[in-house]
């Protein structure tokens, strides 16, 4: 059995980050979280689970997830929590398949505006 890891400061650079400004990147930030919490060894532990996610989140976020029921009530899963929380971030619960729509966007803002390095060209690709 190996030993378990801390889990990482908030600012240490391998610290799971969310910015509810992305909700979209809420499922990978709990990924993150949660393969942290294994290697920590707490993954098994709802209670500790809920609690210690919030270190990585803004003291607006951690008082919003705090009031959430999965959170207050200690028979409620992780699985739970994590579950109300995704259902109050429209976003991150959104498909991300392009339409043909998307695509004439991407498509009619660079004809306005071009591409003239290839910082703007790398960026058009990502968007396309």
């Amino acid at each position: 059995m190996s030993t378990p890891t801390p889990l990482p400061a908030r600012n240490e650079r391998s610290a799971p980050k969310f910015d509810p400004d992305f909700e979209e990147q809420l499922p990978i930030f709990f990924g993150e979280f949660e393969a942290a919490a294994k290697a920590a060894a707490i993954h098994n532990d709802p209670e500790k689970m809920k609690k210690e996610v919030l270190r990585y989140v803004d003291a607006k976020t951690m008082r919003f997830w705090r009031s959430l029921l999965t959170f207050k009530d200690d028979t409620k899963s992780w699985d739970e929590f994590k579950t109300e929380v995704l259902e109050n971030y429209p976003d991150a619960l959104q498909q991300t398949d392009a339409t043909t729509a998307d695509l004439d966007k991407v498509i009619e803002t660079y004809r306005k505006s071009g591409i003239s390095n290839s910082k703007e060209l790398g960026k058009y690709h990502r968007e396309f």
